[in-house]
């Protein structure tokens, strides 16, 4: 893990996504998995409320029913992303993996192993 972190860190001029899907245990300290750097982008889902203390102010967001079109205008917005064509479908596409991942790791997908 500590590697992965470290070259996290290292990419400064990449532009990096790490998922921390379903971190509802706040004795998890899940701070300890964030690399220390400046550059890239965190996204991490929860349903427990204590762990807004990870975010900047006002960059959390109540997800509960969100469409497509609604969920890549809120990536963008959090993520301080211009709204380019490139950004818009990028947005899109992390949007249906997280999506899928989160159907696929609570059994909704009909193809789970």
């Amino acid at each position: 893990m500590d590697a992965s972190l470290r070259w996290l860190a290292s990419q400064t001029n990449q532009n990096w996504l790490l998922v921390f899907d379903n971190a509802d245990n706040v004795d998890l300290k899940l701070k300890n998995f964030f690399p220390s750097c400046s550059s890239g982008n965190i996204l991490v889902t929860t349903r427990n409320r204590e762990l807004r203390h990870y975010t900047a102010e006002d960059a959390d967001a109540d997800v509960k029913d969100m469409d497509l079109e609604d969920a890549r205008t809120l990536l963008l917005v959090q993520a301080r992303a211009k709204r380019s064509d490139e950004n818009i479908a990028l947005a899109e596409t992390i949007v249906k993996v997280v999506i899928f991942a989160v159907f696929f790791n609570r059994g909704f997908c009909t193809n789970a192993p």
